[in-house]
């Protein structure tokens, strides 16, 4: 009897654990010009904001500058937002984003939220200009003086494979 609960409570561990691993497949390859094309053309004219319901997941190759800075507080706010808004379940989730991290894409720069616990390992495994995958969401955007805010989140990272 004791041999079979062991078994029985591995197994569930083992399953619990699987599903917490990070949901790679709904990811769509395109580049941060793109996310932020689709983003700023479902911004009305008329919008002060908008909360996105499509997360609009996309997989980016980026290069890795290493620098980084404290999100601003009307970012803050709009992610807290989002959060409260269309993922009451997991508010707290938006604690997670902190510090923006400045990724280039070509000779275009972009400062985007990247989630805390990923940022731990930028140190171990990154240097500044490596190249690398990250897997973002498109929450919506903003209007700050005029211009139109895209706020993007880093959810997860990956080197690139060796080509």
């Amino acid at each position: 009897m004791r041999m079979i609960s062991a078994v029985t409570i591995s197994v569930l561990l083992g399953a619990a654990t699987l599903a917490q691993e990070f949901p790679w497949e709904p990811f769509e390859r395109r580049t941060l010009e793109e996310v932020m094309s689709i983003t700023t053309k479902a911004f009305r004219a008329d919008d002060s904001m908008f909360l996105a319901n499509d997360q609009l997941e996309s997989k980016v190759e980026v290069v890795f500058t290493g620098k980084d800075r404290r999100i601003s507080e009307a970012r803050k706010t709009f992610i807290r937002m989002w959060f409260g808004t269309l993922r009451a379940d997991q508010k707290d989730m938006a604690e997670l984003y902190e510090r923006e991290y400045l990724y280039k894409e070509g000779e275009k720069e972009y400062w985007l939220a990247t989630q805390k616990p990923i940022t731990k390992y930028f140190e171990k495994e990154l240097k500044p200009g490596d190249k690398m995958d990250l897997y973002l969401i498109s929450i919506g955007a903003y209007r700050s003086e005029g211009a139109i805010e895209c706020v993007l989140l880093v959810e997860e990272f990956q080197k690139p494979a060796a080509r």
